[in-house]
């Protein structure tokens, strides 16, 4: 259990360590996030987590020993996440330039690694969905939709973050099971990395003055990562993990990338435009706060996990899992439409200071209406 915990240990102590001592550099370089437009946060904010959780990972798998072909790529690749996405934080670079980065980093790690999603399972239940001659192109789409989907939830305190840390035990907990000792290492410094920025990061009163974000780098690298050590579990290496459940890992990234693009495309925006429609957004619009969606999420992302990796333990075919994660979603779409009706059961310190003047305003245009 020791060579388990170590790593965690040893990237959580790095990664705090670095946003302290990146801190003062972050304001000389000007790296920071300053409020304005969709940016409601108070005062100028170091944008310095991308940073410190990649150092801080590398640091513990290099202090701890790696090894594979999968794994090193992973980490060569992500170097180039962060590199791109710290200059974005800076200098505002232009979409093209952020997505040519995603796309020769997923190249870069496909090609490295040698591995592909070779196969959807049997999703349907009528047999499994090789994807042949298209299998590579898919897996490095995949991967790029998966680092914009943590783009996208990289929207308030903790959520990205918070949805990170749950994936990646879920994947550390896999590997251990099935002996993967060099992939359990990797998942488990970032879940390490990941706890020492969330002290910096959580919706809570005792880290204000040392709020810090994670920036693009941070939420580029994340789900870059996270693409990566998922396709190193999919392999059909000792028992493979079904493609489904990753799925089950990463409930709310995947849906709310399907739907930001499906929206985005309905409304004739570019898929890269940024707008206020993430179901972050719309809990904060209905007046939960931010605390309350972070543990939201947080809730809803592990009992997801759990379920899935127990459901496939105990036998459950592909097929089951599939539709019972579509039902799942569902679940989560009906709860994001009602949310201004159930904002109401929380308590009142889960909900924004300024919902009693929503509720007056909705009861004044009921009034209108009536």
């Amino acid at each position: 259990m020791t060579q388990y915990l170590t790593p965690v240990a040893i990237a959580f102590l790095v990664s705090i360590t670095l946003l302290l001592v990146l801190r003062p550099v972050a304001f000389s370089l000007g790296l920071l996030d300053v409020p304005g437009g969709r940016k409601t946060h108070s005062g100028e904010v170091p944008v310095i987590g991308g940073i410190a959780m990649f150092l801080a990972s590398l640091a513990s798998i290099s202090a701890v020993g790696l090894s594979g072909p999968g794994e090193v790529a992973l980490l060569v690749a992500a170097a180039l996440m962060v590199l791109v996405g710290a200059l974005d934080d800076r200098f505002d670079l232009p979409p093209y330039t952020r997505i040519l980065a995603h796309i020769a980093a997923a190249v870069t790690l496909v090609l490295a690694s040698g591995f592909t999603v070779e196969s959807f399972g049997d999703l349907l239940g009528l047999g499994p969905i090789a994807l042949g001659p298209v299998d590579l192109m898919f897996t490095i789409v995949a991967a790029i939709a998966l680092i914009n989907g943590f783009n996208m939830l990289d929207g308030l305190d903790g959520l990205a973050g918070g949805v990170a840390f749950v994936a990646l035990a879920g994947l550390a907990t896999y590997f251990i099971g099935a002996g993967q000792a060099h992939a359990a290492v990797v998942a488990l410094s970032l879940v390490g990395a990941i706890s020492g920025f969330l002290v910096f990061n959580l919706p809570a009163k005792f880290n204000r003055p040392v709020l810090a974000f994670m920036g693009d780098a941070g939420s580029t690298y994340l789900g870059f990562a996270l693409a990566g050590i998922s396709l190193i579990a999919i392999q059909p290496t000792g028992e493979g993990l079904p493609p489904v459940v990753i799925l089950w890992l990463l409930p709310v990234p995947v849906l709310e990338l399907f739907t930001s693009t499906i929206r985005r495309a309905v409304t004739g925006l570019s898929p890269m435009q940024a707008d206020r429609g993430h179901f972050h957004h719309r809990l904060l619009d209905a007046g939960f706060s931010v605390r309350a969606i972070f543990l939201i999420y947080l809730l809803v992302s592990s009992i997801s996990a759990v379920c899935g990796l127990l459901l496939w333990r105990a036998g459950v075919s592909e097929a089951v899992l599939f539709y019972a994660f579509a039902g799942l979603c569902s679940v989560w779409l009906l709860f994001t439409r009602n949310a201004k009706q159930l904002v109401a059961m929380l308590p009142a310190s889960l909900r924004r200071g300024h919902l009693p003047r929503l509720r007056r305003a909705q009861r004044a245009e009921g009034s209108r209406k009536a």
